[in-house]
This record gives structure tokens, sequence and C-alpha cells, in this order.
């Protein structure tokens, strides 16, 4: 069966007016309101359609009325959406992805999130089959600055308060790779930030390096990072592709938690 029939068989089971209301919702989701007129122009419906479909959504309270005359999304959808979030808890929605990624890398993966103290705490651990690979333990905590994880987690956080608790925080060399001066963290977070990657380059333990990806919930902020680690040799020659999983992943788990990347 052509790709044209496939689509024509499909298109056949589509509600016309539940398929606009749709529209309608997703349309209301980018604006802080808007008119009917508004809503029928965008969408190119005509004006009797368009108020059907507003009245009905209204009632169901989808979507209210404000005085002004514009709609905008109801309160149904805070429900809604703090039930999807409660049931989609971070580990289990990300762990399938995150055992994908390692399959296809065979490379140790993690998902981490950051402590009140701005150290790293392993959530996930999908480890490798190679004979090579790092040492780590779910629960256990590191300190952010020497991990790529914790630098794509402090990057894509740091505020006033957060900036002023990494200038506070003590940095102990562990490797020659370990950042020990401040100006030098700040712009390596900095960078973090602008590629949208980070990086652990045997700052944490000979031989090792990390790449992490920032995890992103439904209200725009990072709460999680997910990372590969391996030996040096492997993760050099490696690395366009790697940090290009990586990302994938961090992307696909981050629309699964709500966030929307338009």
């Amino acid at each position: 069966m052509k790709l044209d029939e496939n689509l024509e068989k499909d298109e056949k089971y589509l509600l016309t007016s539940l398929s606009k209301a749709l529209e309608i919702l997703d349309l209301l989701s980018k604006y802080d309101g808007l008119r009917a007129i508004d809503i029928s122009n965008k969408l190119n419906l005509n004006n009797t359609s368009t108020f059907k479909m507003l009245y009905t959504l209204e009632k169901s309270k989808y979507i209210k009325k404000t005085e002004d005359g514009k709609y905008k999304l109801g309160i149904k959808f805070i429900t809604f959406g703090s039930l999807t979030m409660e049931r989609n808890n971070l580990t289990d929605v990300s762990r399938p992805f995150l055992q994908e990624l390692r399959d296809k890398c065979n490379e140790t993966v993690h998902l981490s999130i950051l402590d009140n103290d701005l150290n790293v705490i392993f959530l996930v651990k999908e480890a490798s089959t190679a004979s090579v690979q790092m040492a780590s333990k779910v629960g256990a905590k590191m300190p952010f600055y020497i991990t790529a994880l914790g630098k794509v987690l402090v990057a894509y956080n740091l505020d006033e308060k957060m900036e002023e608790e990494v200038k506070s925080y003590s940095l102990k060399k562990y490797t020659d790779n370990t950042i020990t001066n401040y100006d030098s963290l700040f712009r390596r977070l900095e960078k973090t930030r602008e590629q949208g990657y980070g990086e652990d380059y045997e700052e944490n333990e000979e031989g090792l390096i990390s790449y992490a990806a920032p995890v992103i919930n439904y209200k725009g902020k990072t709460i999680a990072a997910i990372s590969v680690s391996g030996p040096s040799y492997r993760m050099k020659n490696n690395k366009e592709i790697l940090i290009e999983l990586i990302r994938n992943t961090a992307i696909k788990i981050s629309e699964t938690l709500g966030y929307n990347y338009l």
C-alpha cells in the first residue's frame, strides 16, 4: 500500500469537529488569551463553527472567557498536568530511553539530579557490557564541578543565589585536569550552556570521559541530566556521535515530561 493510501485510510477515522477543537486548545496553549475572531482567522474556521466549539469547551471548563472577551485554557489543564507529572515518575519515564541509549553506544549511562549542596546524585545507572567502564553506584554523590552531569545541572540553573553558592564551594583537586579556579569554572559553565551539553575530561578520574545533556520539565526547568561515560580513547573517538545520541535522548525524555521545544 502506498503512503498516500495509508494517509487516506487514517484520515477517514478523524472526527473533524473534535480535531478542530483540539487545534483550538493547541493554539490557546501558545497565547495568553485570544478573541474568537482571532481564533477563527488563525485556524481558518468560520465564525459559527468557532463559536460552537468555544461554547462547548467553555461549558466543559477546558477553556475560560475573560472579562475582555478573550479565551484562555481552563483550570482543568492544571489538574491534568499535576496528575500526569505525579504519575510519570522521572526515573520510570527515563529508564526505557536510558536503556536504549546504553544499547546504542554500549557505554555506561546515568540519570542524575542536584541536591541542595550542589552535589550530583545518581538516580539511575544503566551499565555497559564493556570490560572497562565507570565505577559508580545509584544513590552515590559527587561534587558537581568534576562531572559533566553537575556542570549541566548548575549551568542551566545558574541564578544569583546559585552563583554565590558556587563561589563558596570547595574546589578540591581530584586529577591533573580538575578545575580548581573559580574563573575557569564559570567559563566552563557558560560554555556548557552555550553548546548545550557538558563535558568531564578526566576531571574526576584519570582515563574517564563523560558527556551530559539537560532534562527539562514541563515548566521549562532543568530538573535532571543524563550522561554517557567511558574510557577516554573510546569517548574521544566517538565524541560527535555520542553527544548527538545523548542530546536526542534528553530531548525525548523532556518531551515525555511535557516540555515543548517549539
